[in-house]
């Protein structure tokens, strides 16, 4: 009895961490150099991290419960999603930001930039109807120029499907 409780428990976890994957996050991002911004400057994320080699980039996404909630309508709702395709990936990168010059600080989601499986970039980022933008210790707080090209980046993430994902 005990022995059927014990698998059946562990059956409800697995399907309970496939739906809401945990995060295990092991080290930060290399720092970058930061940039002298002023408020205002438009500048891409291509110009302020180095990556390597386009097709080995992965990106993954993971939202805060109440972010998903709040999502813009175009991104997929779910809690971590991720993307290896090459033009979107550029798209990403390629996106024009401008400097505001503040900083939000109740952002709880983030973005992982990895480069031949190495975390090059962090961010926390906001992708809900009301405020799109990414938030870092490097950069403070950026905003698209065009929310709506910004948007159809992660609107053609694919859902992350493993019960854990290890930030490394």
């Amino acid at each position: 009895m005990i022995k059927k409780f014990f698998i059946v428990l562990l059956i409800v976890v697995f399907f309970y961490c496939m739906y809401k994957p945990f995060v295990i996050q092991l080290k930060g991002s290399e720092t970058v150099s930061s940039f002298n911004l002023k408020t205002g400057s438009v500048f891409k994320l291509k110009d302020f991290i180095k990556v390597d080699k386009i097709k080995k980039c992965k990106v993954y996404l993971v939202l805060n419960n109440e972010e998903v909630d709040n999502l813009n309508i175009d991104i997929p709702k779910w809690n971590i999603l991720k993307c290896e395709d090459e033009k979107v990936i550029v798209n990403l990168l390629n996106s024009e930001l401008s400097y505001i010059g503040a900083d939000v600080s109740t952002i709880q989601s983030k973005i992982y930039i990895y480069s031949k499986n190495k975390l090059i970039f962090e961010s926390e980022i906001s992708l809900d109807k009301n405020s799109i933008g990414l938030q870092n210790r490097d950069l403070g707080w950026v905003k698209p120029l065009q929310d709506k090209d910004f948007i159809n980046v992660f609107s053609q993430f694919k859902r992350y499907n493993l019960p854990v994902l290890i930030i490394w």
